[in-house]
């Protein structure tokens, strides 16, 4: 499952930078490679050359990282180290397709300086007072994110009243919907942007923008919240036929947002294309020097957050204003400490494996790092030697091909604790007030050992 799950997101990561980068070698919206040129300038032959050396690096970067995905599927029975290989190999990946990219925006941009094909003034921060005051009026309602706020604080609190350990499922709505709701106040805020000369198709395209933005972060609030409780239902399903329906709608609430946010920003493009298109009063700025590599945007003279993005679809941050640093140095900064967690504890894991021993006054004692457990003798109401442990869900631990260790809800039982190595019976089976242990040793006689020196304690 592991392994589905990651090569599945290596695919839509692989898709997402091919469809991103490979359309900026074509003139649309006055630009190439997040240039702005004039539709002349693409007759230039040294333009024409860097169009064709970036389709052709572009083309061999993207082959030779798909023949690195090769090692990772050839580490399926390793998953510690396959795991490690996907944050190496998606690390490469990011960092290497954006290369022809990068070669491409400063080729463009140094020809554009040579031959002086600047587009519109430069360096100019415009505003509409009539826009600026009447911009959000068409905007949803903060009012409304009370829907999305009760339905998580609804799981949330369904989580308590069922004292499962679920709270990364259990709370993800909560989060998310507080920081939909802040980018929805920060969009209110936000400058209006000047398109034209004319003040009404300034007014027509800034509220157009902002309700169809405003609401876009509303749906997504309330569908998150949605996909968080569907997780929720399938990691406390115990009817393992419906396990297929859940993960199925699981799936479906994951690409419902991505095809909206899509659909959205498309909406929003299109409109702007066509109402300028007839409007004949265009305002053109050249501000090619802002943009770093093409899709860094870094201007001290705008106190503007976010931008839309020169390349894609969305909004990125302005890098020279402090809550810019913030966003993308904070983002940097959780997945460097995301992927080295991550990692050493998969290393660990694989080095390391739990140990069960009874100590002199009469507990059990099991030690392992994160997960370590301990319990009296006197607490075991039922101690057992099996043959299998039933299916589950993860609610708070470590679980590959190869063990299971931590909290799990599993079906039949409920709560338990595993500290098991996979596919490798028998299994002691304790019996608490509280839930269920599920022990056992790589080594099938080293378990039988054990599950008697408990036998024998329990009857003393």
């Amino acid at each position: 499952m592991l392994t589905a799950l990651l090569l599945f997101s290596a695919i839509i990561c692989y898709i997402a930078l091919i469809a991103t980068y490979k359309p900026q070698a074509k003139y649309k919206n006055g630009m190439l490679f997040a240039v702005t040129l004039p539709a002349d300038a693409l007759d230039h032959a040294d333009i024409q050359s860097v169009q064709a050396r970036f389709n052709n690096l572009f083309s061999k970067a993207s082959i030779w990282l798909g023949i690195g995905l090769v090692p990772f599927l050839l580490l399926y029975a390793w998953i510690p180290y396959q795991v490690l290989y996907f944050f190496v190999w998606l690390s490469v990946f990011m960092l290497v397709m954006v290369i022809p990219f990068r070669r491409a925006f400063r080729d463009t941009l140094a020809l554009k300086r040579e031959h002086e094909w600047f587009v519109g003034n430069k360096r100019v921060i415009l505003s509409d007072l009539r826009v600026a005051h009447l911009k959000n009026k068409r905007s949803a309602s903060l009012w409304l994110y009370l829907i999305p706020f009760a339905m998580s604080i609804g799981l949330l609190l369904w989580g308590i009243r069922a004292e499962d350990q679920l709270w990364g499922v259990t709370t993800g709505g909560l989060v998310l919907t507080i920081l939909f709701f802040f980018i929805s106040l920060y969009m209110r805020k936000n400058k209006a942007k000047v398109y034209s000369m004319n003040t009404d198709v300034n007014l027509v395209l800034n509220q157009a923008r902002r309700r169809a933005l405003s609401y876009l972060w509303l749906f997504m609030a309330i569908a998150e919240n949605i996909h968080f409780l569907l997780i929720y239902i399938l990691l406390m399903n115990e009817n393992a036929g419906m396990d297929g329906v859940w993960i199925a709608a699981i799936l479906l609430f994951t690409a419902i947002p991505v095809g909206r946010v899509y659909y959205v920003y498309r909406r929003i493009q299109t409109l702007e294309q066509e109402v300028l298109a007839q409007d004949g009063k265009v305002i053109y700025t050249d501000d090619d020097e802002y943009w770093a590599n093409g899709f860094t945007y870094h201007n001290p003279h705008d106190k503007s957050i976010f931008v839309p993005k020169r390349v894609g679809m969305g909004e990125t941050v302005n890098t020279a204003t402090g809550v810019g640093k913030l966003i993308v140095w904070g983002t940097i900064g959780i997945t460097a400490a995301v992927i080295i967690g991550a990692s050493f504890m998969l290393i660990r894991s694989e080095m390391t494996s739990p140990m069960l021993a009874v100590t002199p006054d009469h507990r059990v004692d099991i030690k392992y790092p994160m997960y370590s457990y301990d319990f009296s003798i006197d607490d075991i109401r039922e101690l057992s030697l099996v043959d299998r442990v039933p299916s589950g869900a993860k609610t708070n631990g470590e679980a590959t091909g190869q063990y299971s260790r931590g909290h799990f809800r599993l079906k039949e039982v409920g709560k338990s604790r595993l500290y098991i190595f996979k596919n490798n019976p028998p299994y002691i089976r304790i019996k608490l007030d509280n839930g269920y242990v599920f022990y056992n040793e790589k080594d099938p006689l080293k378990t039988k050992q054990l599950f008697e020196q408990l036998q024998k304690q329990l009857r003393e």
